[in-house]
């Protein structure tokens, strides 16, 4: 068994060299193992002044690392269910577009399901004005080319790429005219992005309910979705 020794100051007290003492220790990890007595005879002084032994310090320690980890576990769970609440009402989704007989039960279809699944108050469906001409169906609208929403939105309609965050209210008002209160946040996503069908907007009077960093995968989905139903009863 290795022994550890100290240098010797003047008036022969022990020069301890603290590296040396960590070296040790570290190399001799089973030390207090062999000395337990000494886990209660050293003291840890604490932020607010009073003594702790290391042994107790070791203890609030520990307990500080399970409850972190619990934390951690909690957290993990937390969003397993969150996952799993947000495909059933997917999945929902797609069964009631699926089963709708027409645009306008699709439209319908998929604004209830956004209200009552996904907390978002307000959707516009948008299709190209030369595969959709009518306007008498609530929430599905023909976009000409030329038109006050193409041009309001003309970077999307060039760029084709995903927009969440604040929106402008003047763009509130031509996407949603008839929302119950104003709309701070949106989602404008493409539909067919390669076909360039339209768009699917979603809006929320809630200013954080989109940002501009969040994950589009479930954007891209419901897309999906909105443009497999509408192509299909065009």
């Amino acid at each position: 068994m290795a022994e550890l020794t100290v240098s010797k100051g003047e008036g022969n007290a022990p020069a301890l060299n603290e590296r040396e003492v960590v070296a040790y220790l570290k190399a001799h990890p089973d030390f207090l193992n062999r000395h337990p007595d000494l886990l209660e005879s050293i003291e840890l002084r604490h932020r607010a002044g009073s003594a702790v032994s290391l042994i107790e310090k070791q203890v609030d320690m520990l307990r500080a690392k399970n409850q972190r980890l619990e934390d951690r576990l909690q957290r993990l769970m937390d969003a397993a269910r969150e996952n799993e609440r947000r495909s059933a009402h997917v999945q929902r989704l797609a069964r009631t577009l699926i089963r709708a007989p027409s645009l306008a039960a699709v439209a319908a279809g998929l604004a209830r399901c956004m209200r009552e699944d996904f907390g978002i108050e307000e959707v516009f469906v948008g299709i190209a004005a030369a595969q959709f001409k009518r306007r008498d169906i609530e929430g599905i609208h023909p976009i000409e080319p030329d038109g006050r929403l193409a041009r309001a939105f003309d970077d999307f309609f060039r760029t084709r790429l995903i927009e969440c965050g604040p929106i402008a209210p003047d763009k509130a008002r031509l996407l949603f005219p008839k929302a119950a209160r104003p709309v701070l946040s949106a989602a404008i996503v493409p539909l067919e992005k390669d076909k360039s069908l339209g768009m699917l907007a979603l809006g929320s009077g809630d200013a954080q309910r989109f940002q501009p960093r969040q994950g589009k995968f479930f954007l891209e989905l419901t897309a999906d979705l909105v443009a497999a139903a509408v192509r299909a009863r065009l």
